[in-house]
């Protein structure tokens, strides 16, 4: 085999949907699958296009839909191992939100008909895919609930202990921009930038150059995120 399969069956190694599977079937996979690579800013797909499964292998996504004030909300960012698309290929019907990649990325995607196929042969992907989506839901209803009682200040340091939790440590870089973190929290800009400042202030965390946070006292953040 050649080094485009070779490394696409490294990458199905990789994903947690496709782990449970037969090396035999992840070879399959890995053969079916057709890989798109995306320039920072570039769409990869709208509102109307019919999608397939997406699977991030490099690079930052993100997920948002607009408002009808025409205001863009972000959904969710999606890191290598991470899939979508899964809606509308399941469901057989047009997407109703934007991808775009943030950075450069690299993704594989399964047509309908393949991942289908799949899905019948072996419904332990159904169980992880059904698994996530699970997951996703239960954080998307966990941040309504955040955006009806509880403070800008509360969901600020929620959202910087997970993304520091994420890189693995507590120097990080902010994956989107401040106006994006800003329409994720439910907050504008301006608050975001003051509570950001305030936290700065007060010793907690230190903000530096090309939207990096470093966290200098992870016990004070943790008690601004659990205050009542």
């Amino acid at each position: 085999m050649g080094d485009g399969h070779d490394h696409g069956f490294h990458f199905v190694q990789t994903v947690p949907l496709f782990a449970r599977l037969p090396e035999a079937t992840m070879h399959r996979v890995a053969s079916a699958a057709v890989t798109r690579r995306y320039q920072r800013d570039q769409r990869i797909y709208g509102p109307g296009d019919r999608t397939g499964l997406f699977i991030v292998h490099r690079g930052l996504v993100k997920v948002h839909r607009l408002a009808e004030s025409g205001t863009e909300q972000l959904i969710r960012l999606m890191s290598p191992g991470d899939f979508l698309g899964e809606t509308a290929l399941l469901a057989d019907t047009t997407s109703d939100h934007f991808a775009v990649a943030l950075q450069p990325s690299e993704l594989c995607m399964l047509d309908r008909e393949r991942f289908t196929m799949l899905l019948g042969q072996h419904p332990s992907v159904a169980v992880q895919m059904l698994q996530t989506v699970s997951s996703r839901l239960g954080m998307a209803e966990q941040m309504v609930s955040a955006l009806s009682g509880q403070s800008v200040a509360q969901r600020l340091a929620q959202q910087l202990l997970h993304l520091a939790d994420e890189s693995g440590g507590a120097d990080f870089r902010l994956p989107t921009t401040k106006k994006e973190l800003a329409s994720y929290l439910g907050t504008t800009p301006e608050t975001l930038s003051r509570r950001l400042g305030a936290l700065q202030e007060a010793g907690v965390i230190r903000l530096g150059p090309r939207q990096r946070v470093e966290i200098l006292d992870p016990d004070a953040l943790r008690q601004v995120a659990s205050a009542d």
